[in-house]
């Protein structure tokens, strides 16, 4: 019996040794008693997806503690506690006997009357490492606008869940910048906000002022502790907490970077209606040849037949073949969508007219990708390897640019 005991116990700590104990940057603020903000009125930016390490919000923190003052609540899309829809207004509300005032609503850029009374504005955004998703967004809004205010801004980093080696597409064009690409970033840019923040501030990405000078805001990013860049969420002891209504677990993240895009088509379900958004996609009749799928399985995609009925989205109610998408090692997400949006070019070229991008479906397509001539490409019929070549334009010169700004090693 002592033996069994002894096993089970050394079973527990091994494990505790294998979770990586890593501390945000709210974690490490909690732990100093609110040095850095003590004694400030304090205005923030954040949502119930910022957890801290005791399990509660980093705005119920901030409420509780007499070491600041919490004047308001700035919400990002999906509104405080993630519920709502993507691309639906948030409206203000109260929290913590706080007034809670959107910024994806009417305005999705902080003015004066949220700012003047505050000695500092502190963002604190659980990310998800994708180009489109707008808390990135809101939060070099936030920058911009402490920068035109003369306000200090305070980003208390969390890590990146599909961690910060894999880089993934090309650059944006700056025609094409919009609040679901804000930044000059591949789609997938493996850092944190805090390393973006400092990046925009830096290579003097915020909004020029009317007198025409670039922008910079009085920045301080509080790091995490312990988190190596080589470690996705799965090697985190935290819980994965819904970032917005699609966005459960850290499987549809990974899912979200290749089929995020396909959506925007209009042409396959992409699991809404599912209980595995954006892991999952399909249509009545879709299939795929045995080349395309050892194709997406070097550029990092396991695809496993599967046979659905959604019941929300596309095709709603209705039976469809389709894929269940299983990131491998080799995993490459911009890539594999590459060979996917060329795949779905083929089968359905009724839905790539010359005129394409000149549509709100094309544009908005060619917003979530970065490029319109990708778009142009693939009405045309061009070659799969000029496709490939669109979609990582800019990568290489990105890596150099990002090298200056990383906050954590590998």
């Amino acid at each position: 019996m002592k033996t069994i005991v002894n096993l089970i116990a050394f079973v527990f700590s091994t494990c505790a040794a294998l979770a990586v104990d890593v501390r945000f940057g709210v974690d490490n603020l909690i732990e100093t008693d609110f040095a850095l903000l003590r004694g400030k009125r304090v205005v923030l930016v954040s949502h119930a997806a910022a957890q801290t390490f005791r399990g509660t919000t980093t705005a119920e923190e901030f409420a509780g503690t007499p070491q600041l003052t919490l004047l308001r609540i700035l919400t990002p899309e999906h509104g405080f506690y993630g519920i709502i829809e993507a691309g639906k207004n948030v409206e203000d509300d109260s929290l913590f006997e706080r007034p809670v005032r959107s910024l994806y609503g009417s305005t999705r850029r902080p003015d004066s009357t949220m700012l003047a009374d505050a000695d500092v504005v502190v963002v604190d955004l659980q990310d998800i490492g994708v180009r489109s998703y707008t808390f990135m967004s809101t939060m070099i809004e936030v920058l911009d606008a402490c920068a035109q205010f003369n306000k200090p801004c305070m980003v208390l980093d969390r890590p990146n869940p599909l961690g910060g080696l894999i880089v993934s597409g090309g650059l944006i064009d700056d025609s094409l910048r919009s609040f679901i690409g804000r930044l000059p970033i591949p789609y997938v840019h493996g850092c944190t906000l805090g390393e973006l923040a400092t990046m925009a501030n830096e290579e003097h990405w915020l909004t020029q002022n009317p007198m025409r000078k670039k922008q910079r805001c009085m920045l301080t990013v509080v790091k995490c502790k312990r988190w190596l860049r080589s470690e996705t969420w799965d090697k985190i002891d935290r819980p994965w907490y819904p970032t917005s209504p699609n966005i459960p677990s850290v499987e549809s993240i990974r899912g979200y970077a290749i089929a995020g895009v396909l959506g925007e088509l209009g042409l396959l379900s992409i699991g809404m209606g599912t209980n595995m958004p954006f892991q999952i996609i399909g249509a009545p009749g879709l299939s795929f040849s045995s080349s395309i799928i050892n194709g997406l399985k070097d550029r990092g995609l396991d695809l496993v037949k599967a046979r659905f009925k959604p019941r929300g989205g596309k095709f709603s109610g209705e039976i469809c073949d389709g894929y269940f998408l299983f990131p491998n090692r080799n995993w490459r997400p911009m890539e594999a969508l590459s060979l996917l949006m060329w795949e779905v070019r083929r089968q359905f070229p009724q839905a790539f007219p010359d005129t394409l991008i000149k549509t709100s479906n094309g544009k908005t397509l060619a917003k979530a990708i970065g490029r319109s001539d990708v778009i142009v490409a693939l009405c045309q019929g061009a070659q799969l390897s000029r496709i490939d070549i669109l979609f990582t334009r800019g990568y290489e010169d990105f890596l150099l640019t990002r090298r200056k700004y990383l906050l954590y090693d590998k």
